[in-house]
């Protein structure tokens, strides 16, 4: 029993040593939680509107278009809870703050990171942002968060190969590489439609609250927030389950009512953008995201008068 005690330590203490020096090279890496976290930082004393949500903010919103000093602190697969903590963590450090911009969108009511596909993203506002998502042990390290053979892909790339990680511009804004996806727009419309057609509302009523949450959060800081359903194609929009399309559309409509520091912007049919606007159904590409920022700044700069 001795012996083996001892060779199982002989075996672990290598491991968890490889394990250790893994974690530290994984978190030097760039990526964009960290990069978003330092810009927003150094911009803090500037920034007057604030963009959150997921993709469909990231890519689709430019704080280039803006009026006022903008940053876009949206990032793939960001749920509401998650704009929320972000809110909660950035409106007492950012002093000239006035506005916030905010996706909900078809799917945001249905759906919570932690309960999807990428709840490993988890990891990255626990260990970048410095905010409570998740106390398992998985989420607060690179090494457990990710499948081995991913991370020495990551380690490769970086340190090997001398890739750069970062995928967003100093506004937090992110452009896509090519200039559509791989499939038609006709083609991917009934895809991620369905894909985005939830199973069930088991997240609905939360959701609401953290909207709710939000909207608070603005009233009781002054601030005025924007709910905006961004613009899709019409091959996207012809497949989406009526009877969750209209919770989404509902809420926002009665945010509207309930908050006086609320708006709400249902754009997703949205006449002056054309196919050349889209990057795939539900994702704005460069030329759609100069529209919708413009349309946003032009609203936001009327309701003030």
């Amino acid at each position: 029993m001795k012996k083996f005690i001892t060779y199982t330590v002989y075996f672990i203490c290598p491991v968890i040593i490889l394990m250790i020096v893994m974690e530290f090279a994984l978190r030097q890496i760039p990526n964009d939680y960290k990069f978003k976290n330092e810009q927003i930082e150094l911009k803090k004393e500037a920034v007057e509107l604030l963009i959150l949500g997921s993709s469909h903010s990231l890519y689709g919103i430019n704080p280039k278009y803006f009026t006022n000093e903008a940053y876009n602190l949206a990032h793939v697969s960001q749920t509401i809870d998650l704009d929320y903590l972000l809110l909660n963590k950035y409106i007492n450090e950012l002093p000239k703050l006035k506005t916030v911009v905010i996706r909900l969108s078809y799917t945001t009511l249905h759906e919570q990171l932690d309960e999807s596909a990428e709840a490993w993203r988890q990891k990255d506002y626990n260990l970048y942002y410095n905010l409570d998502v998740s106390n398992k042990l998985k989420f607060n390290s690179e090494v457990l968060s990710l499948k081995l053979k991913n991370n020495l892909k990551r380690l490769k790339n970086y340190y090997i190969d001398n890739e750069d990680p970062i995928s967003v511009t100093n506004s937090g804004w992110a452009n896509f590489k090519t200039s559509h996806a791989d499939k038609s727009l006709e083609e991917l419309g009934f895809i991620v439609a369905k894909k985005h057609t939830a199973k069930n509302d088991d997240f609905v009523k939360e959701n609401i609250e953290y909207i709710k949450k939000i909207a608070n959060l603005g009233k009781e800081n002054n601030l005025k927030v924007i709910f905006v359903t961004l613009p899709a194609y019409k091959s996207y929009r012809t497949h989406l389950d009526k009877s969750q399309y209209e919770i989404v559309s509902s809420a926002g409509k009665k945010l509207e009512k309930q908050f006086q520091n609320c708006s709400y912007l249902n754009l997703m049919s949205a006449k002056n953008f054309n196919e050349d606007d889209f990057y795939d159904p539900d994702h704005l590409k460069a030329t759609g995201a100069k529209k919708l920022s413009n349309y946003i700044n032009d609203f936001i700069i009327n309701s003030n008068n």
